[in-house]
């Protein structure tokens, strides 16, 4: 049986039993599936994550530090150059309670420009830097397009943290994300600061050449990484020149900030740098209170953070955007935009629009805001 027969019979068992896994690939790393031998998750202190090895964290924007759910590789299946055994997911039970259905209706385009100018005001009154206001557009989705559409995320997008996962607490849940939130290994690390969207068939030569309001929203979270760095005690905290991420239908301003922990635990960076400017806004609080007034959906595991954690090896984790939370035979298809002073309404609509076309193209629209399917 070949390798990719494999792999698909290894989702196809996870979806189907209903297991809790997680299925990822980092870039430049083969798929891997890590799954537990019964549905029930575990959390942990984030004081205590110093101790564990070989777990998945799956944290929502709404973090509570003190409770972190994390998936065990109970079954560490890797699909690289060579096949894996399949057989221990036999040995795996899944959740028996039904799937929970998308409810909503998706946010419309007047709902959402709405907020964008109670976000600028908000601004103008010196209550906030920046912002970022979400939506959701609901998408016909049988569960079995859940494994092509994550193969072909894998195939399209190189540079993104593919990944689907279930755990009886979230849901099933898939995303493709660009936004790598921090890559440690022994004391150094390195943590992306990304922010400023635009078409990627308009990205200029230059990062210098972004418009100013890309460019300053990028500012604004750059700034706050390193100050979360400093915060914890980092030392050797260096920025390095912005550049451009090209993330399919879109593309990014990245710069990557990278230090030295020193005797400080991985753990408190994560939990300080969480959640960034980058999804939240600033100041955070202020950022957050508007966020949790304005936005009438759950953002649930969207904007949290999710990824491969070891503390004695390689962590990566990465921001949860590009995503969608699957129910039934639909899905809630999520996506963002970063306000500022500069921003124009109808921008930031249509940049949203560009979001979801990574997994909207293949789907149809139900929620009536305009997408093209």
């Amino acid at each position: 049986m070949s390798n990719d027969t494999l792999l698909h019979e290894a989702l196809s068992r996870c979806l189907g039993k209903r297991l809790t896994f997680a299925a990822f690939r980092a870039p430049g790393m083969p798929i891997t599936i890590w799954a537990q031998r019964e549905p029930g998750v575990e959390t942990v202190d984030g004081r205590l994550l110093w101790e564990l090895n070989d777990v998945f964290l799956v944290a929502p924007f709404e973090l509570d530090p003190a409770h972190i759910a994390m998936i065990r590789s109970d079954v560490d299946l890797s699909f690289g150059e060579f096949g894996s055994d399949i057989s221990a997911l036999f040995e795996c039970r899944g959740d028996e309670r039904p799937p929970m259905p998308v409810e909503g209706e998706g946010t419309g385009q007047k709902a959402y420009t709405d907020a964008v100018v109670a976000a600028k005001a908000g601004i103008a009154a010196g209550r906030m830097t920046k912002v970022v206001l979400s939506r959701t557009r609901v998408a016909r989705m049988p569960e079995a397009d859940l494994i092509p559409l994550f193969l072909r995320a894998c195939l399209e997008r190189p540079r993104a943290f593919v990944a689907l996962v279930r755990t009886p607490g979230s849901g099933l849940w898939l995303g493709a994300s660009p936004e790598r939130l921090i890559l440690a290994q022994e004391d150094h690390v390195r943590v992306d600061a990304l922010a400023g969207t635009m078409p990627a068939g308009a990205v200029p030569d230059s990062a210098d050449a972004w418009g100013a309001k890309e460019r300053d929203e990028q500012r604004i979270v750059t700034e706050a990484v390193m100050a979360a760095l400093r915060s914890v005690g980092a030392v050797h905290v260096m920025a390095r020149d912005p550049e451009t991420l090209l993330a399919g239908e879109v593309a990014h301003l990245r710069t990557r900030v990278e230090a030295d922990l020193g005797a400080v635990p991985l753990s408190d960076l994560v939990l300080a740098l969480h959640p960034t400017p980058a999804v939240c806004g600033a100041p955070r609080e202020a950022a957050r209170e508007f966020i949790r007034n304005t936005e009438e959906h759950d953002r649930g595991l969207y904007t949290g953070f999710w990824g491969p954690w070891s503390a004695d090896g390689r962590t990566e984790l990465y921001v949860n955007i590009r995503c969608l939370r699957h129910g039934v035979d639909h899905a809630l298809i999520y996506a963002g935009a970063g306000i500022t002073a500069g921003s124009d309404p109808r921008l930031e609509w249509e940049e949203t629009e560009q979001k979801t076309r990574i997994w909207a193209r293949p789907v149809a629209d139900v929620d009536g805001t305009g997408s093209q399917a």
